[in-house]
């Protein structure tokens, strides 16, 4: 099960496997090892078209093209997941302001978002309000012709290095449910600050960050989408979040599944390959079994949003669904590795700590399963 409807979307995959595969894969390992994020390589894919799919034609975009972005998604997977989280950071900016955004902010913005010009991010998460976004307490006030924007956020995707970040503040605190807003932040305005990257247990090369707001003044033009309406407005976004997280998920149990064959077949153990053995087999076979069902589930989701429509308890059912597997899946591969497993030998140990994000990011696998009962016990 593959996302590639057109000839194009076959040259794509091809193309961006063969640049990941010769300039990035070699250096995986010691920009996780070291923490550092890769520029250079970020302006690059983002120069090529790579990191564009979800923008229209007109703004130097793929066209809103979801089979080409879960493409995308799928390989930054397979060859780096911190380079997928930093990648749809920037993307989910680009996909808010697309769908959200007034004539002149998708003028002013797409454009630098798709050539290279801007690094994007989103800041929704705060110490306070993790999964509960309505208890958000980042202000907005009103005053003349801009927002004054004071708090703070956490756990920011390319916070430090973003040039535009959307950001969800407080602008009617008495209105129930609170009245919620989006604003496109510049990063070069007076009284933003962005903290170190943290240490963390994977992602290690995509900067995760907290963010401070001090008396920033937002113009009121940068007000994205309907004010008071932005957390009813991000339902949309989510779901598309989702699914393209769950194409990752997808993507890095392949890649953990096809070195566990390939070391199965090698690795010899009371003098036959371990391949043979039948708790082996059943955990590969396992692996492929869920990288099969979360593409499934990936190509409904995909076919309905291109079709305009925007299921949300799917979109919970195959974030929960890929992202506890492939936790599960990579675990399993270092199980079939044994001892060497462990060590930073094979990428099985990064693989492991990179998608244990997963079911944490975008809504806690908690979170999910407690959308898709609600709207089975309503």
């Amino acid at each position: 099960m593959h996302y590639e409807r057109t000839d194009e979307h076959a040259l794509l995959r091809q193309s961006l496997r063969k640049y990941l595969d010769n300039e990035v894969a070699p250096l995986v390992a010691d920009f996780d090892d070291r923490g550092i994020f890769p520029e250079e390589i970020f302006r690059n894919l983002m120069k090529m078209g790579y990191l564009s799919t979800v923008v229209p034609e007109e703004y130097g975009g793929g066209g809103r093209d979801l089979w080409a972005t879960a493409i995308v998604s799928e390989e930054l997977s397979r060859c780096c997941v911190s380079l997928n989280t930093s990648a749809f950071g920037h993307i989910f900016c680009q996909h808010w302001i697309d769908m959200f955004g007034t004539r002149n902010q998708k003028d002013r913005y797409l454009p630098g978002l798709s050539s290279g010009e801007f690094i994007g991010a989103i800041a929704l998460t705060e110490p306070d309000a993790g999964s509960n976004l309505a208890g958000i307490r980042t202000r907005a006030v009103e005053h003349d012709d801009h927002f004054v924007l004071s708090g703070n956020k956490i756990f920011i995707t390319n916070g430090n290095v973003a040039d535009v970040i959307c950001v969800l503040a407080v602008t009617d605190p008495d209105s129930t449910p609170r009245g919620i807003s989006a604003l496109i932040l510049e990063t070069r305005t007076p009284g933003f600050h962005a903290g170190k990257p943290m240490k963390k247990l994977g992602n290690r090369s995509s900067p995760t960050v907290e963010l401070a707001f001090d008396n920033c003044r937002v113009p009121k033009e940068n007000l994205l989408g309907t004010r008071d309406r932005s957390l009813i407005e991000t339902i949309e976004f989510f779901s598309f979040e989702r699914v393209t997280v769950a194409a990752a998920c997808a993507a890095l149990t392949e890649a953990a599944m096809q070195a566990c064959v390939e070391y199965a077949k090698d690795r010899v153990q009371f003098g036959v390959p371990i391949a043979s053995f039948q708790g082996v087999q059943e955990m590969i076979a396992a692996m492929a079994t869920d990288t099969y069902a979360t593409r499934c589930m990936v190509v409904d989701l995909l076919t309905m949003m291109e079709g305009g429509k925007y299921d949300v308890v799917k979109a919970s059912m195959v974030k929960a669904f890929a992202s506890e597997s492939v936790i599960r899946h990579t675990s399993n591969a270092i199980q079939i590795f044994g001892g060497a497993g462990y060590t930073a030998e094979y990428p099985l140990e990064r693989y492991f700590r990179d998608a244990r994000v997963w079911s944490i990011g975008g809504g806690t696998t908690q979170i999910q399963n407690r959308l898709i009962a609600r709207s089975l016990l309503k």
